[in-house]
């Protein structure tokens, strides 16, 4: 028997998780919006990356809340990370440049 809270509720608690997760996404834009690569400069936002924690900064966002304190980690990791563009970012890992 599925639990009758959630068939009542399906549609808002599927637009309310949506809503939720797209603030998640604009607050980590929003930081990278006033941002440059360290490298070269390249300043659009869906360029940038955070070098070298970016893959687990983009999860940590999608699953931390929105307030301070469930944050902590995540803003710890972008003040340890470089932000750089793709281009540089795949230059970084493959050792073609070296920024730090």
């Amino acid at each position: 028997m599925p639990n009758e809270h959630y068939e009542k509720y399906k549609d808002t608690i599927k637009k309310v998780t949506k809503r939720n997760y797209r603030q998640r996404l604009v607050w980590l834009n929003e930081y990278l919006a006033e941002k440059a690569c360290s490298h070269c400069g390249e300043s659009e936002t869906a360029c940038l990356k955070f070098y070298p924690h970016h893959n687990k900064i983009r999860k940590l966002t999608q699953r931390k809340g929105m307030n301070e304190e469930s944050r902590q980690e995540v803003t710890e990791l972008m003040r340890e990370s470089t932000i750089v563009c793709s281009n540089c970012f795949i230059k970084l890992e493959h050792d073609i440049i070296d920024i730090m």
